[in-house]
């Protein structure tokens, strides 16, 4: 996937609608360049990409996203996270996976959330 579509597809996980959701076209009726707008969680209208959390850089933005995820979804969360961050690990060093787990990345982590969700799409 490329990264814009995994912010988006993050982003709409965590409550945040773009510019053709309803809500928002009802509250932007009239306006100058209406799609550079989106609505936060909060219902709160923002410029697009000033205020949407960076997922993939930002490892307080995918914490904030994890806390949408169910119990059951945060075990398979876990799993995927697991086999992308031990994917050059041979299976003696297995013991490094809680150390590799703490140290993943932001962009591990959004991949890892989004193949929980079932919204990871492979790149043709």
């Amino acid at each position: 996937m490329i990264p814009e579509a995994q912010r988006i597809a993050i982003a709409e996980e965590c409550g945040w609608k773009n510019h053709n959701h309803p809500d928002v076209m009802q509250l932007k009726q009239g306006w100058t360049m209406p799609e550079k707008w989106c609505m936060d969680p909060k219902g709160v209208l923002r410029f697009n990409h000033d205020k949407m959390p960076d997922y993939l850089n930002d490892l307080n933005a995918m914490h904030d996203a994890e806390k949408v995820l169910t119990q059951d979804q945060l075990i398979d969360y876990s799993r995927h996270l697991g086999k992308l961050v031990t994917i050059h690990l041979p299976a003696s060093r297995a013991a490094w996976m809680d150390f590799k787990l703490i140290n993943s990345t932001a962009s591990q982590r959004a991949e890892a959330f989004l193949r929980t969700i079932g919204k990871w799409k492979e790149c043709k």
